[in-house]
């Protein structure tokens, strides 16, 4: 599919004067433009046109309003996404091996054959932690109910 993809958009990319990427206003997005530049450019007419729109709705007047300030994609965001994802890699990997080997033979029903952990949760879980306990120190009260006045 990802070849099918980067073919497509090398066809597309044939003669044109200039590319204007329309992508996720964060991270993410900044990383994804430059792989799209690096499939597109060499078969642009004029490689060096490449364009970053940024929106935050897809409404006439908002898309109107990123047309007339187009920028240029950030290479810092996308290399700090390229960084992130080595890492996470990289922990994944050490903390993955680390845990399958802690579980083996612990637990009779537990298939510890591979216990694998990806970093990308954490943050997740870190967030919603502090909100889960927070919300068990809450006490109910009448007052609080819909419905009553």
């Amino acid at each position: 599919v990802q070849a099918h993809v980067c073919k497509h958009l090398q066809t597309e990319a044939k003669g044109c004067d200039a590319l204007v990427l329309w992508l996720d206003c964060d991270r993410e997005g900044e990383n994804i433009c430059f792989e799209v530049m690096a499939h597109t450019q060499p078969s642009m007419r004029s490689p060096q046109n490449v364009y970053r729109a940024k929106f935050s709705a897809i409404g006439e007047k908002d898309i109107k309003q990123a047309m007339a300030r187009l920028g240029v994609p950030n290479e810092a965001e996308a290399k700090a996404v390229d960084a992130r994802q080595e890492i996470d890699l990289k922990v994944g990997v050490a903390f993955t091996r680390f845990q399958t080997r802690f579980f083996q033979g612990k637990y009779g029903n537990l298939d510890s054959s591979l216990i694998s952990y990806g970093p990308c949760q954490t943050p997740r879980w870190a967030s919603a932690w502090p909100a889960t306990s927070a919300s068990h120190r809450l006490s109910r009260s009448p007052s609080g109910r819909c419905g009553q006045s």
